[in-house]
C-alpha cells in the first residue's frame, strides 16, 4: 500500500509540474495604412500581424482592412491576409472561427478567413469567414476556410464568404479541403453586391464555388476520395463572371479518386448580372490539364437550383442540378415571361445512368396579386438537353406560406412552363397561425380567471377589516397549461394582479369593491398535425397589460349561511409574437407575425357560503366569464396578408370549495369545478380565403387545494398558497400566491 501511495503521489506531482501548452488569446488586427510587402496574420506573434505564426491551432482571430489599408505583393508569397493561420509538420492543424473583413483598401493577393496546413497530418478549417464590403482583392482566391494536408485528410466545414460590395479580381471559394482525401461540407458563399471577375484555369472560367474538395493522391495503387456535399452559393446582387458551382470535387490526372459533389445548392434571387456565368450544382473533374464536370463521379444527385423572385440577367448555361425550384414574383400574371434564360451552352437535365432533373417546386412570393386557375407562366428557356422527370405532371405550388395550388409542369420545345390547374385555397398548415393567435388570446382568458378567483378572494379578504380600512392586495400565479384545440398549445405563463380594496356595511350585508392593475406574460409552443400535409410546430411569446374593477356583495345570513354575488370588469392590450420553422414559403422563409390588439371582458358570479360549524364551511358557486380579444390584420414575414377575427371566450363554471380552520391563524381548502367553453375559436383568413379554425370549445375539470395563513396576530397580513389542476380542454397545473395587507 505504501508503494502504491508513493507512486500516486509521484504521478500527481509529475502531472502538476509537467509544462502545459500555452494558451493563446485571440488577436484582432486592423489595417488602415500601407503595411508594405508582407503577409498579414490575425494570430501573428507581431503586433502588426506581419510575422508568420508557427502554432498548430488558430481560433477566434480577426483581421480588418479599412479604406487606406494596403497589403502589397512582390511575388507569390507576399500580399496575403489570413484571419487565422495554423501550421503543423506531422500533427493536426486546426483553424476555427477566424475572420477577415475588407471594408476598403487593397489586398493584392489571397484572402483566407482561416487557413490550416499540415505536411503529414490532418488539417481542419471550421467556421471561418470572410466579409467583403468594399475595396479590392487581387489574388487568385478568396477562401472562407482552407484546410490543406500533404498526405493526410483535409476537412473544411461551415466556412463562409459574404460579399456586399467591392471587387474580387479572381475566384471565391467558401471552403476548400485538400489532402490525400478532401472533404468540404456545409460551406457557403453569399453575394448581394460587388464584382467577382473570376479566372480561367486550364479550360474553364471559375467564378464562385461554395465548397471545393481535392484529393492530391499521387500513388495510383490506392484509391482516395474527394467529397463536396451540402455546400451552397446564394446570389442576390452584384456582377459575377465565370462558373458558379455549388460543390466541386477534383483530383489529379490518372489517379484513382472517388469524386462526389452532391446535395449542394445554388440560389439566385434579386437582380444580379450573371450574363457571363454558367450554373453548376456539382462539378467533378481533373485538377490539371483538363476538367470534366462528370468525370469519374457523381456531380448530380441532390443538387438543387433555386430561382427565387429573380429579375436578373440571363446565364450562359445550367448543368448538374437534379432539382429545380421556382418562386415567381408576387405580381406575376398570366403570360409571365421566362424567369430564367440560358443563352449559350445547354441546360442539361441528364444525370448519371437514367437519372434526370425534376421541377420540384413552383410558387409565388407572398403579397401582391393572387394568381388564379388557368394562368400560365414561363419558368425556363434555353437549349434544353434531355427531358425533366416530371414532365406533364402536377406539383403542389404555394403563394407565400398561406395559399396552395395544383400546378402542371410541362416541357415543350425549348421551354419549361407552369400552369395553375386548381386553386388557390388556404394552406392547411396555415392553421398553425391561428393556433398562435389563440395562444395569445388564451393568456388573456387565464388572466380573467385569475382576477375573478385569486384577485376577488384577496380583495374580499383585504376589505374585511371595516369601513375605514383601505387594503392593498396582490396575487401572483404561474404554471404550465396544455390547450387542446384539435391540435394543442403548450403554455407557460405568469400572471400578476395588484390593487386596492375597501368594504362597506349595508342593511342587506357587506360589500367589497376594488380596483386593480394586471400583467401577464407567457411563452407557448403550438403543435399541429395534418392528414394531407407535414406536421407544423411553432413558438410564440405574448404579454398583456391592463386593469380593472371588481366587487362583491355578501348578503345577511339565510339559514346556515349566506348568499353572495360578485362581478369584475377588465380591459387592456395584448402583444403576441409567433413564428414557425415548419411553415415556410417557397424560398424557405419561415412564417411569423407580430400582433397587438385590445381586450376586454367581465365575469358574473353567485354562490352560497354554508357555515357547517365553527371551523368548516362550504362554498357552492356558479360563474360566467366573457372575454373579447380584438382581431388584427398582419403581414407575415413571408409577405402574406392575414386577418385574425375577434376571438371570444364564453365560459360557464360550477363548483364548490370546502374550507377548514386548522388553527386560529391557518385555514386549508380543497375544491372542484366543471367549466364549459361555448366559443374559444380563432378565426382567420389569408387573402380572403378562410383558414382552418382551432377551437377550445368543450369541458374542463378543475381541482384546487391550498392554505391561507396569517403569519402574525399583530400584523394585518394574509397569505394564500394554492395549487390548481386542470383536465379536459385545458390540462395542466398552476400555482398561486396571494397577499393582502391592511393600511
Amino acid at each position: 500500500m505504501k508503494y502504491i501511495a508513493s507512486c500516486a503521489l509521484v504521478l500527481a506531482l509529475g502531472l502538476f509540474f509537467v509544462p502545459q501548452a500555452p494558451a493563446f488569446a485571440a488577436q484582432h488586427i486592423v489595417i488602415d495604412t500601407d503595411v508594405g510587402i508582407n503577409n498579414v496574420y490575425g494570430n501573428s506573434p507581431n503586433p502588426d500581424g506581419t510575422k508568420e505564426p508557427t502554432e498548430p491551432t488558430a481560433a477566434g482571430n480577426s483581421v480588418t482592412v479599412n479604406s487606406g489599408g494596403w497589403v502589397r505583393s512582390s511575388g507569390p508569397y507576399d500580399g496575403d491576409v489570413y484571419g487565422g493561420y495554423a501550421v503543423s509538420t506531422s500533427g493536426t492543424a486546426t483553424a476555427t472561427g477566424n475572420s477577415v473583413t475588407v471594408n476598403g483598401g487593397t489586398v493584392e493577393e489571397y484572402v483566407y478567413g482561416g487557413y490550416a496546413y499540415s505536411q503529414y497530418g490532418n488539417a481542419t478549417a471550421t467556421g471561418n469567414s470572410v466579409t467583403i464590403n468594399g475595396g479590392t482583392v487581387g489574388g487568385d482566391y478568396v477562401y472562407g476556410g482552407n484546410a490543406s494536408s500533404g498526405s493526410g485528410t483535409g476537412t473544411a466545414t461551415g466556412n463562409t464568404v459574404t460579399i456586399n460590395g467591392g471587387v474580387v479580381e479572381n475566384i471565391v471559394r467558401g471552403g476548400y479541403a485538400e489532402g490525400y482525401e478532401g472533404f468540404a461540407a456545409g460551406n457557403r458563399v453569399t453575394i448581394s453586391g460587388g464584382t467577382v471577375k473570376g479566372k480561367w484555369m486550364f479550360d474553364i472560367n471559375l467564378g464562385v464555388v461554395g465548397g471545393w474538395s481535392y484529393s492530391g493522391l499521387y500513388d495510383s495503387m490506392f484509391t482516395a476520395t474527394a467529397t463536396a456535399t451540402g455546400n451552397s452559393v446564394n446570389i442576390s446582387g452584384g456582377e459575377i463572371t465565370g462558373y458558379i458551382i455549388g460543390g466541386f470535387a477534383g483530383r489529379n490526372v490518372g489517379q484513382q479518386v472517388s469524386l462526389t459533389a452532391t446535395h449542394n445548392t445554388v440560389t439566385i434571387s434579386g437582380s444580379p448580372n450573371l450574363s457571363g456565368s454558367t450554373l453548376y450544382g456539382g462539378y467533378a473533374g481533373y485538377y490539371e490539364y483538363s476538367y470534366d464536370p462528370d468525370d469519374d463521379g457523381d456531380a448530380f444527385t441532390g443538387n438543387t437550383l433555386n430561382v427565387w423572385n429573380y429579375s436578373g440577367s440571363s446565364v450562359t448555361g445550367i448543368e448538374n442540378f437534379q432539382f429545380y425550384n421556382f418562386a415567381l414574383p408576387a405580381w406575376a400574371a398570366d403570360g409571365y415571361v421566362p424567369t430564367l434564360t440560358a443563352t449559350d451552352t445547354a441546360v442539361d437535365f441528364t444525370g448519371p445512368g437514367s437519372a434526370s432533373s425534376s421541377v420540384s417546386g413552383v410558387g409565388f412570393m407572398g403579397g401582391g396579386r393572387v394568381q388564379q386557375a388557368g394562368e400560365r407562366f414561363a419558368l425556363l428557356e434555353g437549349n434544353l438537353n434531355g427531358t425533366i422527370a416530371n414532365n406533364n405532371q402536377t406539383v403542389t405550388g404555394s403563394k407565400g406560406a398561406a395559399l396552395v395550388y395544383d400546378i402542371e409542369v410541362r416541357q415543350s420545345g425549348e421551354s419549361i412552363t407552369a400552369t395553375i390547374l386548381d386553386g388557390p385555397r388556404a394552406n392547411p398548415q396555415a392553421k398553425a397561425l391561428s393556433e398562435g393567435f389563440l395562444g395569445g388570446a388564451a393568456l388573456v382568458t387565464q388572466g380573467g380567471d385569475f382576477a375573478a378567483g385569486a384577485g376577488m378572494s384577496n380583495a374580499v379578504s383585504a376589505a374585511a377589516g371595516g369601513e375605514s380600512v383601505i387594503a392593498g392586495f396582490g396575487a401572483l400565479s404561474g404554471g404550465s397549461m396544455r390547450l387542446n384545440s384539435g391540435s394543442h398549445v403548450d403554455m407557460r405563463s405568469v400572471s400578476l394582479a395588484v390593487g386596492l380594496a375597501s368594504g362597506w356595511d349595508f342593511a342587506a350585508g357587506r360589500s367589497a369593491f376594488g380596483a386593480f392593475f394586471e400583467y401577464g406574460s407567457g411563452s407557448y409552443d403550438t403543435y399541429n398535425s395534418f392528414s394531407n400535409a407535414a406536421s407544423v410546430r411553432g413558438r410564440g411569446d405574448s404579454y398583456y397589460l391592463g386593469g380593472g374593477i371588481l366587487g362583491r356583495m355578501d348578503f345577511m345570513d339565510t339559514g346556515p349561511g349566506h348568499f353572495y354575488a360578485e362581478g369584475s370588469f377588465r380591459a387592456g392590450r395584448l402583444h403576441n409574437s409567433y413564428s414557425s420553422s415548419d411553415l415556410r414559403d417557397g424560398t424557405g422563409r419561415k412564417a411569423g407575425f407580430d400582433s397587438s390588439s385590445n381586450y376586454y371582458g367581465f365575469h358574473l358570479g353567485a354562490g352560497y357560503m354554508w357555515d357547517i360549524d365553527d371551523k368548516a364551511s362550504l362554498d357552492v358557486y356558479g360563474k360566467y366569464f366573457w372575454t373579447r380579444q380584438g382581431g388584427d390584420s398582419v403581414t407575415l414575414s413571408t409577405g402574406d396578408p392575414v386577418t385574425f377575427n375577434d376571438a371570444y371566450s364564453s365560459r360557464l363554471r360550477f363548483g364548490s370549495r370546502f374550507t377548514y380552520a386548522v388553527s386560529e391563524s391557518a385555514r386549508a381548502y380543497i375544491g372542484a369545478a366543471y367549466e364549459h367553453e361555448f366559443d374559444g375559436r380563432a378565426r382567420a383568413s389569408a387573402y380572403g380565403y378562410s383558414i382552418d379554425v382551432p377551437s377550445l370549445r368543450g369541458g374542463t375539470g378543475i381541482g384546487e387545494i391550498g392554505l391561507t395563513v396569517k403569519p402574525s396576530e399583530g400584523l394585518p397580513l394574509y397569505l394564500d398558497l394554492g395549487v390548481q389542476g386542470y383536465t379536459g380542454k385545458r390540462e395542466g397545473v398552476t400555482g398561486s400566491l396571494q397577499i393582502s395587507f391592511e393600511f
